[in-house]
């Protein structure tokens, strides 16, 4: 992708509020809206738009504290992790560890560590993106990713610490039985877990899976996510629109 339709460099100023749109993203990342970069940076954004529903400060995490999440059955992200560099952007001076556990994960990537300090690169050869070098200022931001294959209440015990929040995207939590003992897990640790999936249907099924073990109403009501993915899924099971990360809800 040309640079004039991706975030490659550094945003030309810093958020005075929270984003709630993808016009307010492209607006302030000076993307033409014609840009197709939501199709992927949905997933970043998705989880930017989890944090700040869970009312998690990411502004207290400093380079000397960082802001860990548990990202729960990762599949085509597998093949977009770069993406994530866009969390550089939306979380200034603060490093993140993201730690992605699903059974997709290949075995031979199980415990893979990749460090990401500098924006995806656009397709353009001269631009200044392919140059970029990591500040070694204490300060900036860094991004931390790690890879493991299981599910998640069977290796939270192998994972490195305990996270400020979970996130499964697109979790279909009412089609899988795995799901069962990784919420019940959730309950009893007792951490912040935000949930999507591709459609309203899926996510009152899943809040009823989550209501029923936990006996609790879901703490974040199910919406629609502001930051979906655009372009609507080819789901010729379900005769209703269905769009990937499409509805949000948490427990």
């Amino acid at each position: 992708m040309e640079s004039s339709l991706c975030p490659c460099t550094e945003p030309g100023n810093s958020l005075s509020a929270p984003l709630a749109s993808w016009e307010e993203y492209y607006r302030w990342r000076s993307l033409p809206l014609h840009s197709p970069a939501a199709v992927l940076l949905h997933w970043p954004l998705t989880l930017y738009h989890c944090l700040q529903l869970s009312r998690i400060q990411a502004s207290r995490c400093d380079a000397n504290d960082t802001l860990r999440i548990h990202y729960l059955g990762p599949e085509k992200e597998l093949l977009q992790l770069p993406v994530f560099a866009e969390l550089l952007a939306l979380f200034p001076g603060v490093h993140l560890c993201i730690e992605l556990v699903g059974p997709t994960v290949p075995r031979s990537r199980d415990g893979e560590v990749l460090n990401i300090s500098s924006y995806a690169h656009c397709s353009a050869e001269s631009c200044c993106c392919r140059s970029f070098a990591a500040s070694e200022d204490v300060n900036c931001s860094a991004l931390t990713l790690k890879l493991w294959k299981g599910v998640y209440h069977e290796r939270y015990s192998d994972m490195d610490s305990n996270p400020h929040l979970i996130v499964a995207p697109n979790a279909g939590l009412a089609a899988y039985p795995t799901w069962l003992p990784t919420i019940e897990m959730i309950r009893k640790i007792g951490i912040p877990a935000m949930f999507t999936d591709f459609c309203e249907e899926a996510a009152h099924l899943a809040s009823c899976c989550i209501s029923s073990i936990t006996g609790q109403p879901l703490r974040v009501p199910i919406q629609v996510n502001p930051f979906r993915q655009p372009i609507a899924e080819n789901n010729s099971a379900l005769y209703i629109p269905c769009y990937s990360n499409c509805f949000i809800f948490g427990m």
